[in-house]
Order: structure tokens, then sequence, then C-alpha cells
């Protein structure tokens, strides 16, 4: 199988996956609050990680020298993903989904920032184009944001943050 029909179907999984998140996470958030969900999901990770964790030596296998990293990593993700979940909640899908994706875009900002990354002419316009985009397609006819969009936004912020 060549190398492009296997990104083809990775990224046809991934977005499955995305998707099948999406719709779950919105229709169970009409039952259970963001907080529950996010609880029984970390829940259900575990009893899945525990056996790899496991396999892999025990507790001892996780040992690590950078620990308030991997704390820091894991707060910015735990309180992206509550984010986006809520955002789910207030905002139409499309546009948690379009916000969501200036992930990339935060995360070439804070590179420059955090990891002293270099952005010449055509990535700084990548980024500002990138941006004028997102906003077209959230706010099209202008007007106010709401909290929703806000929430959607910082979320897309903190999985940056997760990533960097």
């Amino acid at each position: 199988m060549n190398s492009i029909l296997k990104a083809a179907l990775w990224m046809a999984g991934w977005l499955t996956c995305m998707a099948t998140m999406a719709v779950a996470g919105r229709e169970t958030t009409r039952e259970l609050h963001v907080f529950q969900v996010m609880e029984l999901r970390s829940l259900i990770g575990l009893m899945m990680l525990v056996p790899a964790i496991a396999a892999a030596g025990g507790v001892r296998s996780l040992r690590t020298e950078h620990i308030g990293r991997h704390i820091f990593r894991n707060v910015a993700h735990y309180g992206a993903q509550f984010g986006w979940l809520m955002a789910l909640t207030l905002i139409p899908l499309a546009q948690v989904i379009s916000i969501e994706f200036t992930m990339p875009i935060w995360t070439a900002i804070l590179a420059v920032v955090f990891l002293r990354e270099r952005m010449g002419l055509w990535k700084n316009l990548a980024v500002v184009l990138g941006l004028v985009g997102v906003a077209i397609i959230v706010r099209p006819f202008g007007g106010p944001i709401n909290v929703g969009q806000l929430i959607a936004l910082a979320a897309s912020m903190g999985f940056a943050i997760s990533v960097i």
C-alpha cells in the first residue's frame, strides 16, 4: 500500500473519530454536565491505560525528570478538552470546528514565543490569512462575539499549549 493511500486512510479514520466524538459529546451533555462527561472520559481512558502501564513494567515505567512539564501539559490539555466540550453546548458544531482549526496558528505563534522559532514573511502571512479566514467563517456579517466562541478559542489555544 503506498504512503498516500495510508495517509488518506489514517486521515479518514481520524475524521471519523473526531466527528463521532463531537456528536457523542453534544448528545451526552444533554443529560450530563460537561464535568461529568470529562470525568467519565478520563476514567475510561485510565482503565484502557492500566494494562499498557502494567505491560511496560508498572508505575516505575512512568518515571520522568520533567514531572512539572507533564503536569502543566496535562492541565492545559484537560482544560482545552473541557472548553471544547463546553463550546459544543453553546455554539453550532461548524463554529466549534472552525475555531478549533486555529490550533495550528496558535501553535506557530507560541513556538515563536516559547521555543524561539523563526517565522518569515510567508509563515506570518499564512497566520494572518488563517485568522481572517476563521473570522469570516465564524462571524460572516460581523456582530458581537458570544461566550461560546470565546470558550472555543481558549480551548484551541489550550490545545496549542499542549502541543508546544
